[in-house]
């Protein structure tokens, strides 16, 4: 991934309480929804790292709220999107 361009960042706290801060690789709409290709920001020099998609579900003025793309069709449907996008990423879906 190019260091060239300022990176967009987004945290997520999990039920414990602990806190992730993920780097944005890219997003899109499908339908009225927005999605993001994320990774863990300590994994971003890996050559191989694990990608997780998260979809908007709430947005106000002081954050915006995401959950984890779980649902097996929807989660096909938004990375054959993600897919189509290639660019400096490569998707492979286990």
């Amino acid at each position: 991934m190019s260091d060239d361009f300022e990176q967009e960042v987004v945290s997520m706290e999990d039920e414990n309480g602990i806190e992730t801060e993920f780097i944005i690789i890219d997003n899109v709409m499908s339908g009225a929804n927005r999605y993001l290709l994320v990774m863990e920001s300590s994994l971003l020099d890996e050559e191989e790292a694990d990608a997780i998609i998260l979809k908007e579900i709430a947005i106000n003025a002081e954050c915006v709220t995401y959950e984890w793309v779980e649902e097996d069709a929807e989660f096909e449907r938004v990375s054959a999107l993600f897919a189509r996008r290639e660019g400096e990423y490569t998707i492979k879906i286990d």
